[in-house]
């Protein structure tokens, strides 16, 4: 599995912020590699958009999803991703590295035109609003600037 989007850091706050807002958090991902100086150098590697051999060595990690699917709020969601000024939504932390390996899921056409344009939430609103992806998901490498375990 992979985001759209990684984002280097959340807060509580802010991801408790997110969830009323519609979004979802996943299970602990690669719970079994931890935080050892090879998944921080491949994640550092990633996130510098070096090439990477694969994901399978990337350190613990959780997805915030937001989906259209069963959700009863669909256009409050919308909204949120659009209007929020939080933190996350920072071109320092929301980040989109291009490096081979790394595979993040493709983002429809005019969550790419945004994300181009450096307009962060319309990315966020666009690809939610898809309706053939109907999902936007960011994958989270640290919550309250401590890696995730």
């Amino acid at each position: 599995m992979s985001g759209h989007f990684i984002l280097s850091n959340i807060s509580t706050v802010e991801l408790n912020d997110a969830m009323a807002h519609g979004g979802t958090w996943s299970p602990l991902q690669h719970a079994t590699i931890g935080w050892t100086d090879a998944s921080r150098r491949l994640l550092s590697q990633a996130l510098n958009n070096q090439a990477i051999p694969n994901r399978n060595g990337l350190p613990p990690h959780r997805y915030l999803s937001f989906d259209q699917a069963g959700n009863p709020n669909r256009d409050r969601t919308a909204e949120f991703l659009r209007t929020t000024r939080a933190s996350w939504v920072d071109q320092n932390r929301l980040r989109r590295p291009t490096g081979a390996g790394l595979g993040l899921k493709e983002l429809c056409q005019k969550a790419r035109d945004a994300w181009s344009r450096n307009k962060l939430n319309e990315a966020l609103v666009e690809q939610f609003l898809d309706p053939q992806a109907a999902r936007v998901t960011l994958e989270i490498y640290h919550l309250d600037g401590h890696e995730m375990r």
